[in-house]
């Protein structure tokens, strides 16, 4: 079996397609004696001469060049078209990216960036990957993502992470909850009623939880824990308590009268939309977040 490198078998080529050593030499940009050199080389490997040598003519192939050279024109040729294969391959890939999207985003902010995206950039391809915050978090640190997108009140340990925007958040309630209609409520007087929040333990739960220390409520009932947002908000509308939501999911209930936010003398705090990644970002991945930062 040869063995011969891609390198060693191109210089071969090259002197039989030239006719000469310094022929080859001046084509592959390398001194004559390594043109030799090689040729020696695969002499020694190949067992026998490769060319019938006399002083003021061409190089001729002798039987095992002729053989050589034939072997050596299929395997080169096989080696570049394998090159300009995994070439298309890259670059196909690198117009292709895997994102992870916290739910919550999706009907909104995210399908405003992707639309917008996709008209200035049509030839790059976004696969979406939707879950929870805990979910993208794992996409993005198991690598099935290139990066992710979700609510935050800060940094994430063990990723790389920026702030893209802030989300407002309300306590909303149904139209007949005893408060709707309040023009301004207390922290105290909300402590009163139960809230129906996301499942004990998840990040969600977590964030609401903080959020509303930070008006003064430190203590609250709890009527159901929900891991789904739209559930959250359907039993919300039907009076089962009061939810802390990002500004932006309830937008189209509050404008039809099915929720109505409630008029805290304190905001909730803001969350952050981060974008978090492993490593840098770059191609499509960079234009799509540099894209979102240009339009907020």
């Amino acid at each position: 079996m040869i063995s011969a490198s891609p390198r060693r078998l191109s210089v071969f080529k090259s002197v039989v397609d030239r006719g000469g050593f310094n022929a080859a030499a001046t084509e592959l940009g390398i001194a004559q004696p390594s043109v030799g050199a090689h040729i020696r080389a695969l002499e020694s490997q190949v067992g026998q001469p490769l060319f019938l040598r006399q002083r003021g003519s061409r190089p001729k192939l002798t039987k095992a060049g002729e053989a050589l050279y034939t072997f050596a024109v299929d395997l080169l040729r096989r080696s570049e078209e394998a090159t300009h294969a995994l070439d298309d391959l890259r670059k196909a890939g690198a117009r292709e990216i895997a994102i992870a999207v916290h739910r919550d985003l999706v009907a909104d902010r995210y399908s405003e960036w992707l639309v917008a995206f996709a008209k200035r950039h049509p030839k790059a391809r976004i696969v979406t990957r939707t879950g929870t915050i805990e979910d993208v978090i794992s996409l993005i640190r198991e690598r099935e993502v290139v990066v992710g997108f979700f609510l935050s009140a800060g940094p994430i340990e063990g990723m790389r992470s920026e702030v893209l925007a802030h989300e407002p958040r309300l306590l909303v309630v149904s139209p007949r909850h005893p408060l709707a209609a309040r023009k301004r409520v207390s922290s105290e007087e909300i402590a009163r009623h139960p809230f129906v929040t996301g499942l004990r333990g998840s990040r969600f739960f977590e964030l609401t939880d903080a959020a509303l220390r930070q008006i003064g409520i430190e203590t609250y009932e709890i009527a159901m824990e929900l891991q789904d947002a739209m559930a959250v908000k359907e039993m919300v509308r039907h009076g089962a308590g009061i939810a802390c939501v990002p500004a932006r999911t309830v937008r189209g209930e509050i404008a039809a009268g099915l929720l109505v936010p409630l008029k805290l003398a304190t905001d909730v705090p803001a969350l952050e939309i981060r974008y978090g990644h492993l490593a840098p970002l770059n191609g499509v991945a960079r234009q799509f977040v540099s894209a979102i930062r240009g339009s907020d």
